[in-house]
């Protein structure tokens, strides 16, 4: 009898795991494929190397901020962004970034925004760039009620996005770009 509990044992450990992975839990994937890597550069504690020229940090335990307060607060650091994602190797390492600062799924501000761009609106980041690269949840964007302007990541599952309101008070993801100085 008692292998029979071991194997039923082994096998709820195994469909557990699967689980997990199946939600999208980005435990493994951030031990194993994107560890924390200390940014090259000394931006501050907490920063890990995103691409060779640009470091990433998320802030979830200090004030959760509107899209443009978060903004602001990432300006602070020279070259100082909310994060940009131009493909999914960028989007899984701010994904870890978010689950290092708190593996609860918080849905945090990343840089994309609607910006008026003649007489219409396109979805943009706030360096600048107008990324081809993304990742919405089903149904997203649908600019609820015609306020929502922001994107925030991590609706409904890890790495989803969503569009809403940028007044609303969330977590952030800031980005530095480092100068070869």
């Amino acid at each position: 009898m008692r292998p029979v509990v071991v194997t039923a044992i082994l096998l709820l450990v195994v469909l557990m795991s699967m689980s997990d992975s199946a939600a999208g839990n980005p435990a493994e994937m951030c031990k194993t494929k994107y560890p924390f890597t200390p940014c090259t550069k000394n931006v501050g504690e907490g920063w890990s190397q995103y691409t060779t020229n640009i470091c990433v940090k998320a802030f979830f335990k200090t004030p959760h901020l509107s899209h443009s307060d978060a903004e602001n607060a990432c300006q602070k650091f020279t070259n100082g962004h909310l994060v940009s994602i131009i493909n999914g190797e960028q989007m899984n390492q701010v994904q870890c970034a978010m689950y290092r600062a708190t593996p609860g799924k918080a849905h945090y501000w990343i840089g994309a925004y609607l910006k008026q761009v003649g007489r219409t609106r396109k979805w943009s980041w706030t360096d600048g760039s107008f990324g081809r690269y993304i990742n919405w949840a089903r149904g997203q964007p649908d600019n609820f009620l015609f306020r929502e302007g922001c994107v925030e990541m991590n609706y409904w599952d890890w790495g989803l996005w969503n569009d809403v309101n940028c007044n609303e008070k969330k977590p952030y993801v800031c980005e530095v770009y480092l100068n070869d100085d």
